[in-house]
């Protein structure tokens, strides 16, 4: 399965936004969006899914045998490796993993290495996690973008984020680095990509929303408002635009598909807005005013 075919898989399910109403696992949506997971065949391994909203710091991801639940991935205790690695800490020009407590903490000294030094790192303390730090969008630098699994059982929690001296901190902060949090004793394998700040003219691999601070449009009012509103204000910051038109498929589900400025009409309305790459947004429309976002699950509707 490649990129395009997880992220037509993925778009179809509804977004279930952290820290609003539906959000968490034990939600309407988020039960409903479980069910629709383990009503297909079991799988042996988890395909790699990617993360359309931006996540807290601490990024609880919930793991089902059959695929992925979109307000997390929860893997199994014994998911990246059993924890009894030749050493305990192991350090690379580019990522140094430690056992601090009941974790083992990978701190990025390079986040433009080559994947397999990290992976490296976790295979010399007995883990099977295969990192990828990839550019992202200013807000999402050390969230998880994407994560794959295979092996354990649902019940582990991974966590990723930014730290300086064991403290929490953001990007561009001097000695602000990227951190991975694997609990030891964990087995089986997984592939993440973690957020990195891009580098000038690098193309986002993160879907999250523009609007939030430090983004394009950050501040900016977009959801549910006309094309030509949203678009006057893209004008006014300089940036330029891709478009995609939202296709409803019933149940709350949507795939995206590409247009050009020229097939959407002034009144269609606009349902979010994506970094593209600096200085570029995409902005998510339907033809119809809709009485709710159809990019999120009825229950879950975000603030504007």
């Amino acid at each position: 399965m490649n990129d395009n075919e997880i992220d037509t898989m993925v778009g179809a399910l509804a977004r279930v936004e952290p820290g609003e109403p539906g959000g968490r696992s034990s939600g309407a949506a988020g039960q409903a969006l479980l069910a629709s997971i383990v009503t297909d065949e079991p799988a042996t391994a988890v395909a790699p899914v990617r993360v359309r909203r931006h996540r807290p710091w601490r990024l609880a991801l919930a793991a089902v045998a059959a695929g992925v639940m979109a307000v997390g991935v929860v893997v199994g205790p014994s998911l990246l490796g059993d924890g009894r690695g030749a050493a305990t800490s192991y350090a690379n020009s580019a990522v140094e993993v430690r056992l601090e407590g009941k974790d083992y903490v990978a701190r990025i000294k390079d986040p433009f290495a080559d994947h397999e030094k990290y992976s490296a790192a976790f295979k010399a303390v007995g883990l099977h996690v295969d990192l990828r730090v990839v550019p992202v969008s200013p807000s999402a630098v050390g969230d998880m973008v994407q994560i794959g699994v295979s092996g354990g059982e649902p019940g582990m929690v991974l966590t990723t984020g930014m730290e300086r001296d064991g403290k929490d901190c953001k990007a561009p902060e001097k000695g602000c680095a990227l951190v991975v949090r694997v609990p030891a004793g964990s087995t089986g394998k997984a592939w993440v990509k973690l957020g990195r700040a891009a580098r000038p003219g690098e193309s986002y691999e993160n879907a999250g929303s523009v609007t939030a601070k430090g983004e394009d449009l950050a501040g900016a009012k977009v959801r549910g408002r006309p094309f030509e509103a949203v678009m006057a204000e893209v004008r006014r910051r300089g940036l330029k635009t891709e478009f995609q038109l939202v296709v409803l498929q019933g149940n709350d589900q949507h795939t995206l598909k590409p247009l050009t400025a020229g097939q959407i009409g002034p009144d269609w309305t606009v349902w979010d807005a994506e970094p593209v790459r600096a200085g570029t947004v995409r902005l998510l429309v339907t033809r119809e005013h809709l009485d709710h976002n159809p990019l999120y699950a009825r229950d879950s509707q975000p603030r504007s």
